[in-house]
């Protein structure tokens, strides 16, 4: 089932510092009971979101997004919160048909000690839509170091390539890839996770997608089984 850019869009744009999930929510609106005879005022805002929950290795985040529309231009913004740090992005949201490109930056608090501790920035999202392939790529870069002595910086990319088998079962391969920055006494700088493995997204009924991820992380300690669920609900 294709995805509105639109919507692709939205659903996309949930990013965290602590490495987070994506989700590609390939539902489609499902139609009013009864045909409302009212227009709409012809300067409402139509505004497009998502609420979306995820848990891994980090334990479990909540995310909360939406794209308005400011002058003609499509403005994306999110929050994430796990703990007590939250996050918030923001950025102009492109689309070119079937493709939806999104820069963005943002701003990581921690509200237990009231600190700035993070910009997350640059960051790039890319996703491709048609009938039958869904393919979106994350690149992001953590800056942690100007706000703490101890903290390290990094760079994250996860990219995941779905077909649609059915209306409501999408899988394919999913890879992500951390690289240090920062060369600290415990880790060094270089690549220190890969998690490499195989995505599912199933349909949760109209605006609900479940995604599930599994794979395997060379450098994780341990066996190295890395996954992730998700849950995101669009409007």
């Amino acid at each position: 089932m294709k995805l509105s850019t639109n919507l692709l869009t939205t659903t996309l744009l949930s990013t965290a510092i602590w490495l987070p999930s994506a989700v590609a929510d390939d539902a489609s609106p499902t139609p009013p009971a009864e045909e409302s005879t009212e227009e709409a005022p012809a300067d409402e805002e139509e505004v497009s979101g998502w609420f979306r929950i995820d848990t891994d290795a980090l334990g479990t985040q909540f995310w909360v997004g939406a794209t308005h529309t400011v002058g003609g231009v499509s403005i994306a913004s999110d929050i994430y919160v796990v703990g007590t740090f939250a996050e918030f992005d923001i950025g102009p949201a492109f689309s070119f048909g079937d493709l939806a490109v999104t820069p963005m930056v943002g701003l990581g608090v921690d509200y237990g000690t009231s600190e700035v501790t993070s910009l997350i920035a640059p960051q790039l999202f890319t996703v491709y839509s048609n009938d039958s392939i869904y393919l979106e790529s994350w690149i992001q870069g953590f800056f942690n170091t100007p706000f703490a002595d101890d903290a390290v910086d990094s760079l994250y990319t996860r990219n995941f390539l779905l077909y649609a088998a059915t209306e409501n079962l999408s899988l394919g391969p999913q890879a992500e890839l951390t690289y240090q920055i920062t060369d600290d006494d415990m880790t060094g700088s270089g690549v220190v996770g890969i998690p490499v493995g195989v995505r599912v997204n199933l349909g949760y009924g109209a605006n609900n997608t479940l995604g599930i991820f599994l794979g395997y992380d060379s450098k994780a300690s341990g066996d190295g089984v890395a996954g992730r669920f998700t849950f995101v609900r669009s409007w």
